[in-house]
């Protein structure tokens, strides 16, 4: 059963801290990104600004389960990064290795 309110626990790949964010959060920002199917969806961490945000086991715009493994993250993928004076947040390519 859907549920718009489950928090999905999300982790930083380099200060590890963790949050809980509402999946509707998740996906309007997918939608917003307009995120192509099987590519993944991370964030820059708020905190530390040197690794991303990774979120847990979740089913994504498309229908898929989407489990994404820090490992074997892609070169290219979009990156969101939130400005500290604004809610708007940014769109970026990253090309390095995260």
């Amino acid at each position: 059963m859907f549920n718009p309110f489950k928090l999905i626990r999300c982790q930083c790949t380099f200060c590890n801290k963790t949050w809980r964010i509402p999946r509707r959060r998740i996906l309007r920002f997918e939608k917003f990104f307009d995120i192509k199917k099987g590519q993944p969806f991370v964030w820059e961490c708020h905190d530390c600004h040197e690794g991303v945000v990774i979120p847990g086991t979740y089913k994504n715009i498309h229908g898929e389960t989407v489990k994404i493994d820090p490992i074997t993250l892609i070169q290219t993928l979009k990156l969101c990064i939130f400005d500290h004076y604004s809610m708007i947040p940014t769109f970026h390519h990253s090309m390095s290795a995260v």
